[in-house]
């Protein structure tokens, strides 16, 4: 029982002075790091009231340590953010430089008259549509004139009447549903 009483007072008591040997020890690390520790400010020692060899006051040394650990960590963490950022910022300037790339192929494209204006192309939509409507309009008339001779020409009016119908109804839905494609297309 005589060990165990003495190594439990051991561990409650800190000695107020320790050498390199003994700080190394306690911080887990060699005595060559602890003087390299030393020389870079990051411990100090003292000389203590009894006038002998420079020693490390023993808790500030090791709160000195810890301290610098903790700053360490959180440089180092720092600097991994700043890779992060600096990472981001080039995946952004690659981005960027791919779409003005693009930007640069469509120009391109539109000079060489691969793509139309809008407001060229809806002229150009409308003067086609007007010229396929007045087309459309003329088959009744036409089929008409092929009928005659065949049958009266009460039924030739009603047949052309019929299909000029069924062709306005035609074109109606063609209307209302090219429409509603482009309603979806672009809200």
């Amino acid at each position: 029982m005589g060990k165990a009483k003495r190594a439990a007072d051991t561990l409650s008591e800190v000695p107020e002075w320790a050498n390199s040997t003994a700080i190394a020890k306690l911080i887990g690390k060699g005595v060559r790091r602890v003087q390299q520790l030393t020389q870079d400010g990051i411990l100090v020692t003292e000389v203590p009231p009894d006038g002998r060899a420079r020693k490390y006051r023993t808790c500030e040394t090791i709160q000195r340590y810890i301290a610098h650990e903790i700053k360490k960590s959180r440089s180092s963490g720092d600097g991994t953010r700043q890779k992060e950022l600096e990472l981001k910022k080039l995946e952004a300037e690659v981005e960027l430089k791919e779409s003005q790339g693009q930007l640069h192929r469509l120009k391109t494209a539109i000079a060489e008259g691969k793509y139309l204006d809008s407001v060229q192309a809806g002229e150009e939509l409308a003067e086609f549509m007007e010229v396929f409507r007045n087309f459309v309009h003329a088959i009744p008339t036409r089929m008409a004139g092929s009928l005659h001779g065949t049958v009266d020409a009460v039924t030739v009016r009603a047949i052309e009447k019929t299909m000029r119908d069924e062709l306005d109804s035609m074109l109606a839905s063609f209307v209302t549903a090219a429409s509603s494609i482009h309603r979806e297309g672009n809200p």
